[in-house]
């Protein structure tokens, strides 16, 4: 981490949590919560992204969040990494899904 903090301080201290909380790198059930919150809204931009974007079936939407929470969170001593192979079997059925036209895709409204 380098002595640096890049999570919103606000909300750090909403969460009970501190600098020093997170230089000692534990995941309590404190982190745990604030980084439920963290990702919530990741996927509520990421949701919002998407509008826009061509979509991708489930299996290939932003896949780091979920081995976030497969790691109970820690991203202290786990890092969230999702492998070449998972990586390269969701390309297929994302590319097919991309080539159909908006109008034909399901609404998710």
């Amino acid at each position: 981490m380098r002595g640096r903090v890049y999570l919103p301080q606000d909300e750090l201290a909403l969460a009970g949590l501190s600098d020093e909380d997170i230089f000692a790198g534990k995941v309590t059930d404190k982190w745990r919560n604030f980084m439920k919150s963290q990702i919530k809204r990741a996927r509520m931009f990421f949701d919002e992204a998407e509008k826009g974007v061509m979509e991708l079936n489930e299996q290939s939407r932003w896949p780091i969040l979920d081995e976030i929470e497969a790691n109970d969170y820690n991203n202290f001593t786990k890092r969230a990494y999702v492998s070449k192979t998972k990586k390269l079997l969701s390309l297929p059925l994302a590319y097919a899904r991309s080539m159909i036209p908006p109008s034909r895709k399901l609404s998710h409204a």
